[in-house]
């Protein structure tokens, strides 16, 4: 009786599945993690697996094993070949990783870099549809292919740490990180070709369709991190559901993102028409504290810091009850068209930039050092990049299709959301 060895994946593959996973159906990437992995072991290197090997190694059905192994094998990342066989007739077919993981991992970022730009074409083509776009003066950047400077949509703070842990040089490009105060101001800069990539809410975007010619490159995260929250002694009693705000004054900013989707919030649950909204621009919390509310709009950081002075907090988040999409990077649309290149490098590096983040947070967040102030506690921006990676990061999107993912469809859905809750308009 003869004994067969299969290799499987272990928990020291996971960081390779989840770099492979930034830019590759998880799947996918679970697979090519096992092939490069056999490749750079003693015992397999040099060993073309069998689909059976690859089954056993990745505990994946056999038919979806055939539909990824010519998925990879099309993309140019694993090499068909036969398996050594002692059995009579036709050797059977066997795949290899045509790459260690560095050189691999490079091509995947490379690829779906790519096809992240070829979706924001796709979008941006699906925008075509007879809006009146403002015009804006050219880009004085197109000059200097190399930089690519990125305005955020806040100051640099732990949900900003995988970009600041981002590998841009080695992708050709000299980016720099600066902070904008808020979404609007993040979009203007790119509007006004100050920045050629802004990081902007995704409903912020949507609102200055008809003013302003940008178009979305990517998400940076997958859902939208609004949320509604109080505290015990403000509420007199738990927040347990959206439901639970009917009859109550909320506190809202006017015109931003964190407003536009605490409206979409509310009109989505059916109670708009029955809070009383509180503007309180930029003084959220303190008009939950001061007793002028009794449910603030923010986002999922606000009550973690309230929690940590002390306060008995509850919130519910928009993301788990509609699928609104979070924070994007948003481009000028001729930079789309101009700049291709320097785009790939600044996706490629934040790809890379978002692996570290995935596999060592601490890491991510000590690419801060230097760009927050010195008074800032660590241990909350871990909080802050923790919460956000477990909360928002993911999504069927990004299980199928990588990093970044979004689709005209995406954007479609959020338009008609806004504009049947009258917030579409600011």
């Amino acid at each position: 009786m003869r004994v067969r060895e299969f290799p499987i994946l272990g928990d020291e593959d996971v960081p390779t599945v989840e770099a492979f996973a930034t830019g590759l159906d998880r799947e996918a990437a679970r697979v090519l993690a096992y092939l490069v992995g056999r490749e750079e072991s003693d015992r397999f290197s040099g060993e073309a697996a069998s689909r059976l090997a690859v089954r056993v190694g990745v505990d994946l059905g056999r038919g979806r094993v055939s539909d990824v192994l010519g998925t990879l094998t099309d993309l140019g990342l694993v090499v068909e070949t036969t398996v050594d066989s002692e059995a009579p007739g036709r050797p059977p077919k066997g795949w290899r990783a045509d790459a260690g993981r560095d050189r691999t991992l490079a091509r995947v970022r490379a690829l779906h870099s790519q096809s992240l730009l070829d979706q924001a074409a796709t979008v941006a083509s699906a925008f075509d549809d007879g809006l009146s776009l403002g015009g804006t003066g050219s880009d004085p950047r197109n000059r200097d292919a190399g930089r690519v400077a990125v305005g955020l949509n806040w100051e640099p703070n732990g949900l900003h740490a995988p970009l600041f842990a981002g590998t841009y040089a080695d992708h050709g490009v000299d980016v720099t990180l600066t902070g904008c105060r808020g979404s609007s101001a993040s979009l203007s800069a790119v509007a006004d070709g100050d920045v050629d990539v802004g990081l902007t809410g995704a409903a912020t975007f949507l609102r200055a369709r008809d003013t302003v010619d940008v178009v979305p490159l990517a998400l940076y995260y997958q859902r939208a991190m609004v949320s509604l929250y109080t505290t015990r002694s403000a509420f007199g009693g738990p927040l347990r559901s959206v439901e639970d705000v009917r009859g109550r004054r909320v506190a809202m900013p006017a015109g931003s993102e964190t407003g536009a989707l605490g409206r979409l919030f509310l009109a989505q649950a059916g109670v708009v028409d029955d809070v009383t909204v509180v503007r309180a621009n930029g003084e959220e919390r303190e008009a939950l504290l001061g007793g002028d509310a009794d449910v603030a709009t923010g986002v999922f950081t606000d009550p973690l810091q309230l929690e940590a002075a002390g306060h008995d907090v509850d919130s519910v988040l928009l993301a788990d009850h509609f699928p609104v999409p979070g924070p994007a990077f948003v481009v000028r649309r001729e930079t789309l068209h101009e700049r291709p290149e320097a785009l790939r490098g600044f996706l490629e590096g934040a790809m890379a930039g978002w692996s570290v983040a995935r596999a060592d947070p601490a890491a991510a967040v000590d690419a801060l050092a230097g760009h927050v102030d010195a008074a800032v506690a660590v241990d909350d921006e871990r909080r802050k990049l923790d919460g956000a990676l477990d909360r928002f990061a993911g999504g069927d999107a990004v299980e199928k299709n990588g990093w970044g993912w979004h689709s005209p469809e995406t954007w479609e859905r959020l338009r008609v959301a806004l504009e049947q809750a009258a917030t579409l308009n600011p």
